[in-house]
């Protein structure tokens, strides 16, 4: 796997270390659209997203960022189902739009073999190269910790999807018209993810990435990621 090079306080990307960007997966315009109305309801309307994002209460998220990171967000999971669905793999269920309010929230994006795989979806800009797993948010076994329930558990898979377009924080921009992009980068298995813990693959807080890193991050190359086409369940 690729390392990080840090140097004065910055990530170091070179063309060893960078992807392409290929945005090959498409959504159709009301997909995009039911994707805007979620995430516009959830940061504007009744639905909570907690503030709280990274770090506990190290950092408050404003309802324009909550926008932002909830379209992204969602996008990546439709983008995932629809892979996932042409690869004749189906997940247990589709995407959810319900608005939910606070105290409440989903354990994981996706399952599949009637809850027997458990599949999280993180999203990043189209530019990112790396797939960043907050360190404190797992145990040394891989298992993530915060969840609805007390129990934690193990991600089967983790999957990455870069995104272009996704920049304005008022929805009706996008309504108009958009250019988003959308590219299904790769997948970690757990497996991966144990010797990521293992070789203390971690960007400590602090680190600028376009803005310093609220918390301390495990890493991996979005270059060292599985197509997707080779996922096999």
């Amino acid at each position: 796997m690729i390392k990080a090079d840090i140097q004065f306080n910055r990530v170091i990307f070179d063309s060893e270390t960078k992807k392409e960007f290929v945005p090959e997966t498409r959504l159709k315009p009301e997909s995009i659209k039911k994707c805007l109305l979620f995430a516009s309801e959830m940061a504007y309307g009744l639905g909570y997203h907690k503030s709280q994002s990274f770090g506990g209460t190290e950092y408050n998220r404003l309802p324009n960022e909550i926008f932002i990171n909830t379209f992204q967000g969602k996008l990546a999971e439709l983008a995932i189902y629809n892979e996932l669905s042409a690869l004749g793999i189906r997940p247990d269920k589709a995407p959810e739009f319900d608005i939910w309010g606070k105290g409440k929230w989903e354990d994981c994006d996706f399952t599949l073999n009637n809850g027997k795989i458990r599949a999280s979806v993180k999203s990043t800009k189209w530019f990112g190269n790396l797939l960043l797993l907050e360190k404190d948010k797992y145990n040394e076994k891989g298992e993530f910790l915060e969840t609805f329930e007390s129990d934690s558990f193990a991600y089967d898979f983790t999957f990455l999807v870069r995104i272009s377009g996704v920049k304005n924080p008022k929805p009706e921009s996008y309504l108009e018209e958009n250019n988003i992009d959308v590219e299904v980068t790769g997948y970690l298995t757990h497996a991966k993810f144990l010797e990521v813990i293992k070789e203390k693959q971690i960007i400590p807080k602090g680190i600028i990435l376009g803005t310093p890193l609220i918390v301390d991050n495990y890493y991996i190359f979005a270059k060292d990621l599985i197509d997707i086409k080779y996922l096999r369940i």
